[in-house]
């Protein structure tokens, strides 16, 4: 369905993997329809998701259904990435939009399976049947742009924001912010990155649904949002998914500005790119900074192994982009550095003469008090 609706939108968001975790965000869903029962108020959900148990996303997507069927115009915004399955989500909605930094991933279907004969066979029958459900929403969404045959053949197919729109996956990509903004007159809100970007740590996902929950507030409309990062990187789906948050709010007319205090490794050197552009990136002059290719890890047979790495190498360009849009770490740097197969670090005074950010101190206000 896609009414049109004067009613604030409702807006949820999931990070993580979709396995026995949904009761809460389920719970959310479930009561959303009972409040708004009888009205056509828009739902929104950002997602992020890298795996998942098929018949917990089947059941997801029955629920979404549910929402759809009661009037609700139902919106998926994509923050980071959405791996095979959990594609379903989207597939579902009235509207997916992408960062422009978010992905899409499919491989073939694996299966892990135990029992007798029969019960493995009766098992194996039944995730073909899911997986044949996973290809036919693919199709559908593509409107002809693909074919089962095609979908049947990815082998680690990593697709762009750009590419879901011209194969008809998605139907707008955000995007980057632009033009500068204005502080406006409000405190600024503070949030304190200070830790791992990791999948299995509740400090990212708890940090994205204090920002989430931020933006959903009407009473902070125009306020600016300050950052202060140190962070020694993690996983760079998860990075990726805040950096589009950060995108958003400004988007959203928020004033953003990312200021480095300790560490920007990894994932967390290209971070404060998002500001670039409409808000302001300050750097300590104590911190330090290290480019690297991302590490992984490999475990499976061999002839899957390229399809792996094949992702890997994906999302890695992807990251070398945002880190190309400081003006100074252009790809012949960032290739010479590749070469070298090592950790570059870098000092305060090299990334701001890369173009990353500005130099500031931490000024003290006790010691300012006592001066």
């Amino acid at each position: 369905m896609s009414k049109s609706c004067s009613l604030h939108r409702q807006a949820f968001i999931f990070n993580g993997a979709i396995a026995g975790n949904l009761a809460k965000f389920e719970g959310l869903i479930t009561d959303f329809l009972t409040l708004n029962r009888g009205n056509s108020r828009p739902l929104l959900l950002r997602l992020t998701s890298s795996a998942g148990v098929p018949e917990q996303i089947f059941g997801l997507c029955g629920l979404i259904r549910q929402v759809q069927v009661e009037g609700h115009h139902v919106q998926v915004h994509i923050l980071g990435q959405l791996a095979g399955f959990t594609y379903m989500l989207a597939a579902v909605a009235d509207q997916i939009t992408m960062e422009p930094t978010a992905s899409l991933t499919f491989s073939p279907m694996r299966v892990s399976t135990d029992g007798t004969i029969n019960k493995i066979k009766s098992h194996i029958a039944y995730q073909k049947q899911l997986f044949s459900k996973l290809v036919a929403a693919i199709v559908t969404r593509s409107k002809g742009k693909l074919t089962e045959e095609t979908v049947r053949s990815w082998r680690g197919r990593h697709i762009t924001p750009d590419e879901a729109m011209s194969l008809g996956l998605c139907d707008d990509v955000r995007p980057m912010p632009s033009g500068k903004i204005s502080k406006g007159t409000q405190p600024e809100h503070i949030l304190r990155v200070n830790g791992a970007f990791a999948k299995d740590d509740s400090f990212i996902y708890n940090l994205q649904i204090e920002l989430h929950n931020w933006l959903e507030d009407t009473k902070t409309a125009g306020q600016a949002l300050k950052v202060y990062l140190t962070s020694w990187g993690g996983t760079v789906v998860q990075a990726l998914s805040f950096y589009g948050q950060l995108c958003e709010a400004q988007r959203m007319g928020h004033h953003v500005t990312i200021q480095v205090v300790g560490q920007a490794y990894s994932c967390a050197l290209w971070l404060p790119t998002c500001a670039l552009a409409s808000g302001e990136v300050l750097i300590d002059p104590l911190s330090m900074h290290m480019h690297h290719q991302p590490s992984t890890a490999v475990d499976c047979d061999i002839d899957v192994v390229d399809e792996k790495l094949s992702i890997e190498v994906g999302i890695y360009k992807q990251t070398c982009g945002l880190l190309s849009l400081a003006e100074g770490f252009t790809p012949a740097v960032l290739q010479e550095w590749e070469r070298s197969q090592a950790d570059h670090y870098l000092t305060a005074e090299e990334v701001v003469a890369l173009g990353l950010g500005k130099m500031v101190g931490l000024e003290s206000s006790a010691r300012s008090e006592i001066q």
